[in-house]
């Protein structure tokens, strides 16, 4: 192999070795779905804040593609018991599942792309 047909090759090897870093950096970035993030609820109550809207009960399958997956991990060793969706005038949707887990009562509000928002008992009564 002489020197120019060699030189492809280095290039390809010096650009995956700065790129590689680089994407799994930007993977590791990516914020945890299943840590309670709070909403802005305008200073008022949980419950209160969801009051404002419509509330339904609903099939998994009705929730977001995101949602469900985070509602599938948070039950994941449990019991999906209900699910049901809020809908507050300004747009927003949530979806509140009730999951039987271990002998407890878990319930956990996530945002329709998936971010929890908050999880433990009785979370908005």
């Amino acid at each position: 192999m002489t020197r120019l047909e060699r030189w492809p090759l280095l290039a390809s090897l010096a650009f995956a070795l700065i790129a590689l870093p680089a994407a799994a950096g930007a993977q590791g970035a990516q914020p945890d779905k299943m840590t309670p993030s709070p909403v802005d609820t305008g200073g008022k109550s949980l419950e209160a804040f969801l009051d404002q809207g419509k509330e339904w009960e609903v099939s998994l399958s009705s929730a977001s593609p995101a949602a469900r997956d985070t509602i599938l991990k948070w039950a994941q060793g449990g019991k999906l018991d209900k699910v049901e969706m809020y809908t507050l005038p300004g747009g927003q949707v949530f979806f509140e599942a009730h999951i039987s887990k271990g002998g407890e009562e878990l319930e956990v509000l996530v945002t329709s792309d998936g971010q929890t928002v908050a999880a433990g008992r009785d979370i908005a009564d």
